[in-house]
């Protein structure tokens, strides 16, 4: 929680942003429609996920639990911000090599990635099968990111900022 709080506090100076909102990673099941409403904390209030740093120095997210498996958030960003593109690459355990991924603001407005690819293998160190992901945000705001892999769902939420 420190260190998250640290990132959150190195981005408002440096930025000189009065408010941080929360994207929401959330994992779907295949059968996801983009009209269906999901449960996320962006009802009441976007709270960013704990960010932490991977043993290879990048930001990384854990997946809120949705279901069985696990699911982990490698960040190659420091903040998202709007029309720029943030890459994701995912952990996610499964059954399924079936891999889905949308993102969806506390407005219903929903996107898909602008790319998804498979990852053979990389020395990030979680379990699961690895995915690359690209996400082009339209709007500033509260974000979901939905995630799936067969019957495992996860989430994560992060702030999209508007462009300096």
């Amino acid at each position: 929680m420190e260190m998250h709080t640290d990132i959150i506090h190195h981005m408002s100076m440096i930025r000189h942003l009065s408010i941080l909102t929360a994207i929401v990673i959330t994992a779907c099941n295949s059968s996801l429609n983009p009209s269906e409403e999901i449960s996320s904390r962006t009802e009441t209030g976007c709270q960013p996920s704990k960010i932490q740093k991977s043993p290879n120095d990048f930001l990384e997210i854990q997946g809120d639990m949705k279901s069985e498996g696990e699911l982990w958030a490698l960040l190659f960003f420091e903040t998202a911000r709007v029309n720029e593109d943030a890459k994701i690459v995912w952990r996610i355990t499964g059954e399924s090599d079936e891999f889905q991924a949308q993102a969806r603001n506390k407005e219903g407005n929903v996107i898909a990635p602008s790319w998804i690819e498979y990852h053979g293998g990389s020395n990030w160190q979680r379990p699961g099968q690895e995915w690359g992901t690209g996400f082009n945000f339209p709007t500033p705001g509260c974000w979901t990111i939905t995630v799936s892999r067969g019957e495992t769902i996860r989430e994560i939420a992060l702030g999209v900022l508007a462009t300096e």
